[in-house]
């Protein structure tokens, strides 16, 4: 939907241009209006800007099923940072998010934000969404972890992803979403090659010994890495982290909501399960847990089709175990810098270095 004149920045929401955006959507009729909003930023997204608008219409609105004329919306709209915003542009990461709402969020069975407008513009590396307000619900904070309860949740809820894709190249012939081939290889071994000198430099005083360790072998191994895919390919998130998920904190909300599209490409199903433990859980409770989760992971694809053996999906888990370490020597070096962002990357490295060391990813990758 390429619409320059829906687009909007942060600081140019206001009430006329969403009434204007819900009654062409059909969430409202020709007789309503947006007579005033009540505008916060939330979260702490690095690449896009969310901002949380509580709607008044008139006549007053009454809140009700997904798609009825909204008491309040979230907009997201690109980063004002230049920094941010042409990472973006390289990564097509607003040119992804766009796509997974307009194109895959019927085809998933996993819980995300109903989207009541979807635009964009390429060529200005614009795009606005408005999405269901999810709540209650609270994001998950990267920095803080997860209980058992909740990464048990989360493992669930990505099935409901990887699933009812897996295996689907169809999904390959969308112009935003290619198959990895060599050419992305390339570019991902080039890009991690010339940041990665400003990781260790960054990081050298937080991480460990042996964590930096990890990171050098996943820098002399990393065409391998990329090119260890066992498994027919899906959708992944890509960036499946506490985040980028919502908890439900009371009665209403659903008990998890997954957001954050800017990275969801086709790769192995078990990458994702691999990244997001990594990072929620501290190391020791992972090596307790872990088994018993990817063996549900396992359980609920086979519940969505899919027919493969544990032994297969252990394999692509232990093969996913570098994805956090390769986000957060990446990420850290293409986004602003923020003090938060730098521990979220630390936590990020020194759980994967652990991980791949404990399943022997070196040992998978021979």
């Amino acid at each position: 939907m390429d619409n320059a004149d829906a687009l909007l920045a942060a600081n140019d929401i206001d009430a006329d241009r969403l009434g204007e955006v819900l009654r062409a959507g059909g969430y409202a009729t020709a007789a309503d209006a947006v007579i005033a909003i009540d505008a916060s930023i939330i979260g702490t997204g690095q690449v896009g800007e969310n901002v949380r608008c509580r709607l008044t219409w008139d006549p007053p609105a009454s809140t009700g099923a997904e798609g009825h004329r909204p008491g309040s919306v979230v907009v997201k709209v690109p980063s004002s940072s230049e920094l941010s915003r042409a990472t973006a542009a390289a990564t097509s990461s607003y040119v992804r998010e766009v796509g997974f709402y307009r194109d895959i969020r019927p085809h998933v069975a996993i819980r995300t934000p109903h989207a009541y407008h979807v635009s964009e513009n390429r060529e200005q590396n614009d795009f606005l969404l408005v999405m269901e307000d999810i709540a209650p619900a609270a994001a998950g904070d990267q920095l803080a972890g997860c209980s058992l309860d909740e990464a048990t949740l989360a493992v669930d809820t990505i099935a409901g992803l990887h699933g009812p894709t897996w295996g689907r190249l169809d999904f390959a012939e969308l112009d935003w979403l290619a198959e990895p081939g060599p050419q992305r290889v390339a570019d991902l071994t080039g890009l991690f090659g010339a940041v990665y000198p400003g990781f260790v430099e960054r990081f050298t005083p937080t991480l460990t010994p042996d964590e930096l360790d990890a990171g050098a072998f996943i820098h002399d191994r990393f065409e391998a890495i990329l090119n260890a895919r066992p498994l027919d390919l899906c959708l992944v998130h890509g960036d499946f982290r506490l985040d980028n998920v919502l908890f439900a904190t009371g009665p209403g909300a659903p008990p998890i909501t997954t957001v954050d599209w800017q990275t969801v490409t086709l790769g192995s199903g078990p990458s994702d399960v691999a990244y997001f433990l990594s990072a929620a859980i501290d190391p020791d409770a992972r090596r307790a847990d872990e088994r018993a989760l990817v063996e549900r992971y396992h359980q609920r694809l086979t519940e969505h089709g899919v027919g493969i053996g544990f032994d297969d999906a252990w394999l692509g888990y232990r093969l996913g175990s570098a994805a956090g370490y390769i986000m957060a020597v990446i990420a850290s070096q293409i986004v602003t810098q923020t003090e938060r962002g730098d521990a979220m990357f630390a936590t990020m490295a020194r759980g994967s270095a652990h991980q791949l060391i404990d399943l022997d990813l070196e040992g998978a990758l021979d």
